[in-house]
């Protein structure tokens, strides 16, 4: 496929929409010529083309109307991978391939640690899987394509930059908890506000009032180090905690609770980035991703990240921000698709 440099691209596609006519200055750039318009997306038909064969468009109803996210085409005989938050608790789901419709979708198994899920369609006709990048690592600044908006028989694209080099992604809380309501005590501890009933705490033998002196032989004078002790802790971990009950030093013996699942809290910021209507609700906890500036909304992950070879750079995964889309790597895709599919 010929590698098409997005500067160029642009300058062509602006070149035909206006003929031999000079630009005029303005104050408003035409809205075919502006980066999503429908002169840019015919400067990136190649890997339009890609996205139209090789991603699939998920629904959540059996008549295909419900658009809830993308699918990426990994295997010739039907696999597809996606997000798996997207499609938890739908009872009917239904993916269109190219222009193909298919009413027959099974969730064959899910991965919750990087929140993919495959999916597995019977096919007649072989499809035509994504080209996994196993190159050397995408470049900050690197230009990048993933699906946009879609008609029932059209894909379009977005394009933006990778913004960051991979990373984890981690999570803003851990993923366990001991059921009580803390504050800081001067320095002195943690002290106990609240214990919630049926929790690890209460199990434990925790009371209202308590300090928490130390966790595992650490002291802990601040929240942030209570967090920073539980971030990679598993649910039924035992830790030993030390508690100051009046004069009395106490230890006790704890095993950690799953926190409950649910959206992710949306800050002030979050919300001036489009909140619950274009951010994902799971868009941390990832063990790596590609970090990318595509103005994507919650619906339009789960697609190809592709580069301007056409060549597969990973799955979108999450929007996070105005500014920040993630997406699952490349190799990383690879193993997990084989992994779910054993």
């Amino acid at each position: 496929m010929i590698k098409i440099y997005f500067y160029h691209a642009l300058l062509v596609a602006m070149t035909l929409a206006m003929g031999s006519q000079p630009l005029v200055a303005q104050n408003v750039l035409p809205g075919h010529l502006r980066i999503n318009g429908k002169a840019v997306w015919e400067a990136f038909e190649p890997q339009r083309e890609v996205l139209q064969s090789s991603s699939a468009v998920i629904y959540a109803d059996d008549r295909s109307r419900i658009m809830t996210v993308y699918g990426t085409v990994v295997s010739d005989d039907g696999y597809i991978l996606t997000k798996a938050s997207k499609i938890e608790g739908v009872e009917k789901l239904t993916m269109r391939v190219d222009d193909k419709l298919y009413t027959d979708v099974r969730v064959v198994s899910e991965d919750s640690r990087w929140d993919v899920a495959l999916l597995k369609i019977d096919v007649e006709q072989p499809l035509v899987p994504v080209v996994l990048n196993e190159g050397e690592e995408v470049k900050q600044g690197s230009w990048v394509i993933s699906n946009g908006s879609t008609s029932r028989s059209r894909r379009r694209v977005k394009v933006g930059i990778m913004s960051a080099n991979a990373r984890e992604i981690s999570r803003p809380l851990p993923g366990v908890m001991m059921g009580v309501s803390l504050e800081e005590d001067e320095g002195n501890g943690l002290k106990v506000n609240e214990v919630s009933a049926d929790s690890a705490a209460e199990k434990a033998g925790v009371k209202t009032d308590d300090v928490i002196k130390s966790i595992s032989g650490k002291d802990v004078s601040k929240l942030k180090d209570l967090l920073e002790l539980l971030k990679d802790k598993e649910p039924k971990d035992e830790v030993v905690i030390k508690i100051l009950r009046k004069d009395k030093e106490l230890d006790f013996t704890l095993e950690l609770m799953a926190r409950p699942k649910g959206p992710e809290q949306m800050s002030r910021n979050d919300q001036m980035s489009g909140g619950e209507h274009s951010l994902s609700e799971r868009r941390s906890d990832f063990p790596r991703v590609l970090h990318h500036d595509t103005p994507l909304i919650k619906d339009r992950v789960g697609g190809p990240l592709l580069n301007l070879d056409g060549v597969c750079l990973g799955m979108n995964i999450a929007r996070a921000s105005r500014v920040a889309s993630f997406a699952v790597p490349a190799r990383e895709l690879a193993q997990i698709f084989e992994r779910l599919k054993e």
